[in-house]
Order: structure tokens, then sequence, then C-alpha cells
């Protein structure tokens, strides 16, 4: 009788713990659970920016050739040679000619072609400007937008519609872009032909001076590359001083790249990196394409600022941005579990877990964006052991070695305010 009264009691000891066991281990487990929580962290105001890497080298933006024809004119002399530095209007060559009033006519001609072309690029900016001011940004509310697409006149800027491929279901941001990068094309063209009227200048001006002979001159500021004293065209090739970022890329980048995508570029001697954006990216392979040969695809990027240290052919390790989220919520790969990767459990002040469903975005380097369900300052669990229930209690490890002034000095006002009321209500 009394061995089995043992034996009973045992039976109940051991049924009476394994289903408490049972109980605390169960998922969804109405038993409070307290959680040792050993690490965590806080939802980060952060930059994600996803990018990828390539090498390049830095080459003269353009080469611009110079031709001398020879049927009418009789080559004097070279007044460069290759190394030189020259600018916009450089005397390059002389040369004497039976027809310089001719020459001359010709050229005064030219020069007022020009000039009158520029006039014409300056009214056509002054309309993109007119109807860029007519146009409002999205920030001006619903209510303005609406107005906008019912009141937009497209008879009358049909043609610049037409010229820029907008049509009435354009956006409002997305016109004003286009014409922005429309005006820019503008304006740098427009510079182009102004080099082009210095140059007519500058040739007028050796006409006149001498009367016998005349010379050609540089369109551009470089350095010449090469001077042909056989006289075969082009008879001197110069080189611009401002240079582009050139290399290739590979297939999984060229599927990611676009023309207008931000670049950075470290080269060495350069106290920080240069700044650009992508330019012509060319659709076809650098070499044939061979079966099992991997293809490589020429890149071109333009430099936001020039570096006057910069050499021709210096070696560039390039960051392109393919995407990017500033000023965003942000949590590592450490603080959100789930089969979708969008759960995290944060750690409130009165002591409890709290289980949160996140809706995420741009991710890269194990940092996510948090567009959802999380917000800045918020202090999540990093990879629990085990999943913890809902509103379980949670403990964590005191650090008494850390507890220093200058800790105290780095809370915000804010967080000193809450530590002390915390503690007047646990008290």
């Amino acid at each position: 009788m009394k061995k089995w009264k043992i034996i009973s009691l045992t039976a109940v000891t051991i049924v009476f713990i394994g289903l408490n066991v049972f109980l605390i281990g169960k998922e969804d487990s109405k038993v409070q659970r307290t959680v040792h929580v050993e690490k965590w962290t806080h939802v980060q105001k952060d930059d994600v920016v996803e990018t990828f890497d390539t090498k390049a080298i830095m080459l003269p933006q353009e080469e611009v050739g110079v031709y001398f024809q020879g049927e009418d004119k009789e080559f004097q002399r070279f007044l460069v040679k290759e190394g030189d530095e020259v600018t916009t209007g450089t005397p390059l060559l002389e040369y004497t000619t039976p027809e310089l009033d001719q020459l001359r006519e010709t050229l005064e001609a030219e020069k007022e072609q020009t000039e009158s072309e520029i006039l014409g690029i300056d009214d056509y900016i002054s309309s993109l400007e007119d109807y860029q001011a007519s146009i409002p940004s999205s920030s001006t509310g619903v209510e303005t937008m609406t107005t906008f697409e019912e009141d937009l006149n497209f008879d009358e800027n049909e043609n610049l519609n037409e010229d820029l491929n907008i049509d009435e279901n354009t956006s409002s941001d997305m016109i004003i872009s286009v014409i922005q990068q429309e005006i820019y094309r503008q304006e740098l063209e427009k510079s182009k032909l102004e080099a082009v009227v210095e140059k007519y200048d500058s040739q007028l001006s050796h006409l006149n001076e001498q009367s016998e002979t005349a010379v050609l001159v540089s369109e551009i500021d470089g350095i010449v590359k090469k001077v042909d004293n056989k006289l075969e065209n082009p008879v001197v090739t110069i080189a611009s001083h401002a240079l582009t970022v050139k290399g290739n890329l590979t297939e999984a980048q060229f599927k990611k790249a676009e023309t207008g995508m931000k670049f950075t570029a470290n080269v060495a001697g350069e106290k920080k990196p240069l700044e650009g954006t992508l330019g012509q990216i060319s659709p076809y392979p650098a070499k044939e394409p061979e079966i099992g040969q991997k293809n490589h695809y020429p890149f071109e990027g333009q430099l936001t600022t020039q570096s006057e240290t910069l050499a021709i052919g210096s070696q560039a390790a390039v960051s392109v941005v393919t995407a990017e989220a500033i000023g965003v919520p942000t949590l590592s790969d450490q603080a959100l579990h789930g089969k979708k990767n969008n759960v995290g459990y944060r750690l409130n002040v009165n002591g409890k877990i709290t289980k949160q469903t996140m809706q995420t975005g741009l991710d890269f380097n194990g940092i996510h964006e948090i567009t959802k369900g999380a917000k800045t300052g918020q202090v999540m669990m990093l990879s629990p052991n085990s999943v913890p229930q809902n509103n379980a209690s949670f403990v964590t490890e005191m650090k008494p070695g850390e507890i220093k002034k200058s800790a105290f000095k780095a809370l915000s006002k804010r967080e000193k305010w809450e530590a002390f009321l915390i503690g007047l209500i646990e008290k």
C-alpha cells in the first residue's frame, strides 16, 4: 500500500512537470514566460542605398579632329605641336589662299548664321521656362493638381508637348523634370555654338591682321594629341580637358544600369570621391559575343565637377547607385523574422514584448527600409533563440560597468525624463 502511494505520487509529479513544460514550450500558449534578452537594437533613421561596383578609367570626354582641305589653299606651317595645351580660338595651322576676301565673307556669313541659331535657342529656352513656371508641383496638393489637369491648354503648348513627348497623362513632376532636362540640353548646345562664334571671331581677326594668310583654330579647350605632318586628315587631333569615366559592365550590371543614375568614382590621389551620372550605355558588347564567353558592355559617365589634378588615364573605382531610400526608418536582418522576414519583436518600457508585423521596402547589405509597422526610436529584439510569445515579459542583463556619466549625457532630454518617470512608477 505504501509502495503504491509512492508510485502514484511520483507519476502525478512527472505528469504535472511534463504538462507545465509542454504549456510553456507550446507556441501561442497563454502561460506567461520571462524571456532573457541578450541583444537588441533601435529602429534608426538612415539611408538605404543599393549600389554595384565596377572599375573604370578617366579619359577625355571628346576628341576633335581638325581637317585641312587643300584644294584651293596652300599649307604654310603648324603653329602647335603634340602635347601643347590650347583653348578655344588658339591658331593651329597657317595657310594662304588667293580668295581671302571670299573666305572673309564666308566666315562672316557662317558667324551670323550661328548667332541666329543662338538667338533661336534663347527663345526656345524662354518658352520652356515659361511653360515650366505655369506647371504646379505635386506639393501644391490634390486640388491644385486637378485644376492643372483640367485647365492646362495642351493646344497652346502643342509644339512643346510634341517636342518633349508629353501627353495629357504625364504627371506635373515628370513634365517639370523633362522640361528641366531639355533646358539643360539646349544650354549645352548654346555653349557649343558660342564656342563656334569665338572660333569665327579668331579667324576673322587673324584675316584682318594678315591679309595674305589665314589660320585654322581650335574649337575646344584641350591638349594637342596628334599632329599629322603628312597633312592627312585630321591634320590635328585635340583631346578635351574635360574628362569622363569609361568602363565596362557585366551582364548583371547592364540589366540594372540606366542612363542618368548617379555614381561616385574613387581615384587614387583625389581627396574626395568624384560624383557624376551615367551617360551612354552601349547595348552591344565590347567584344563580339561567343558561346561560353561572358559579355561586357561599354559605358560612359559624365562627371558633375572636374578635378584640375586629375590625370588622363587615372584608374577609378566606380560605385553606381541603382536605388535609394533617404532618411527612412531602418532595421537590420537580425531584427526581422518570419518566413517573409517582416516580423519584429518590440521591447516596451513596461517590460513586455510586442510582436509587430511590418512592411519593408528597399533592402541592401542586410539593412531594410521599414515603410510601415515600426517607428524610429523603437527598440527591437535581435536574433532570439526561440520565438517569444506576444506580451511576454523580458529581462536584460545588467552591465554596471557600462553605467557611466558619459552614457547618461548621451541621452536626449526626452529619454532622461522617460527613465525618470518609469523609475517613479515602478517604485
